[in-house]
């Protein structure tokens, strides 16, 4: 099979990204932080990412968390848990056994930008999702492997995203998900 050149090119991009310190945490590129928020966390910090949680708070607040009803084209509905704080971002999936055939995660940003993602401490393959602010699917990555070993490999697209919806690994095939397709995405209203 050919290579793309544009995608080797993007790829070479997101490797130099991830080599020069721009990603953190379980996931995601660490996001921008503004004035007035402090030092960003020192690199040793970041490239470890969170620690893993006791087991008994990993799943109380895995089921104490804000879920999203995302539907597929084909009409399945699966239950994303809500990722849009930094701490979640980069908690991600990591130190997760599984992620059931209905779950995910989808995580939110406050404005469209570059998010790679990797999948260093994630213990499961995973399909990630990249949309665009109207939730229409930009980039896919099937069967993404948990990483093995530092350094880790980024992956995403050379676009401005404005969600990322995780989900276990085989869901984009089995629903035939592609680029183009739009997901419908029901957030909980506020007091849910």
């Amino acid at each position: 099979m050919k290579k793309d050149p544009l995608m080797t090119l993007g790829r070479a991009v997101l490797a130099i990204s991830v080599a020069a310190g721009s990603t953190s945490g379980a996931c995601l590129a660490e996001p921008k932080r503004s004035a007035g928020e402090g030092p960003a966390p020192a690199k040793g910090d970041a490239a470890e990412g969170p620690a893993p949680p006791e087991a008994g708070a990993r799943r109380g607040s895995r089921r104490e968390a804000r879920r999203a009803a995302v539907r597929f084209p084909k009409g399945r509905i699966i239950l994303a848990e809500i990722a849009d704080t930094p701490e979640h971002w980069a908690r991600g999936y990591m130190f997760r056994r599984e992620v059931g055939k209905d779950e995910g995660m989808v995580f939110l940003f406050p404005e469209p930008s570059f998010h790679p993602f990797w999948m260093k401490n994630t213990l499961v393959p995973l399909d990630i999702i990249w949309m665009d602010d109207s939730r229409t699917i930009v980039h896919i990555e099937s069967g993404t492997p948990p990483c093995k070993a530092d350094p880790c490999p980024s992956y995403g697209p050379l676009r401005l995203v404005s969600s990322v919806l995780e989900v276990r690994a085989g869901t984009t095939a089995a629903e035939g998900l592609k680029v183009g397709d739009r997901l419908s995405i029901t957030f909980p209203q506020s007091g849910d």
